[in-house]
């Protein structure tokens, strides 16, 4: 079956790559259809169409919208719904995959260290851990932000047992 990984992600984009992934996000292009040459060579790393559009797989409950998330609305908890602002150059998105290969790491180090100005959320998460890892962005490097990450706790502490 295979474990999951997650990727929450609230960034604002340098102003010369926001047309880029306005094509990205609003065509639902994949990475190797883009004219940027580091998007096209991600495109061919295994899994990257999951980043930014997998589906939330074995992800704490808080990251989705109701019957789990502890928000009404049906939106992914705390804004992270995918949308991409050209103006603004917002882009906010979570995801999950089978991370086998590195994916994520790929993607932070390869394409995001390169077109984001500013972090404002870079969570990362193993589906087994009890605490994620927050990262940010510094000169142009993935940086961990050593205790920062947040810890998921199951409100029903059986909730993982799957009735074993």
């Amino acid at each position: 079956m295979g474990m999951y990984t997650g990727l929450r992600c609230k960034v604002v984009i340098k102003p010369e790559y926001r047309e880029a992934m306005k094509q990205l996000v609003d065509n639902e292009y994949e990475w190797s259809e883009s004219d940027v040459d580091f998007f096209k060579e991600y495109g061919d790393v295994s899994r990257a169409t999951f980043i930014p559009r997998g589906a939330l797989a074995y992800m704490p409950g808080e990251w989705e919208g109701p019957p789990f998330g502890k928000f009404g609305d049906g939106v992914p908890t705390d804004g992270f719904d995918r949308k991409f602002d050209p103006e603004t150059g917002l882009w906010t998105f979570q995801c999950s995959l089978k991370n086998y290969e590195d994916t994520i790491e790929t993607f932070m180090e390869n394409v995001l260290a390169r077109i984001a100005e500013k972090v404002i959320h870079l969570e990362y998460y193993y589906e087994e851990w009890d605490k994620s890892i927050m990262y940010d962005i510094v000169d142009g490097k993935v940086v961990e932000l050593k205790g920062q990450g947040r810890t998921y706790v199951d409100e029903d502490p059986e909730a993982n047992d799957y009735g074993l």
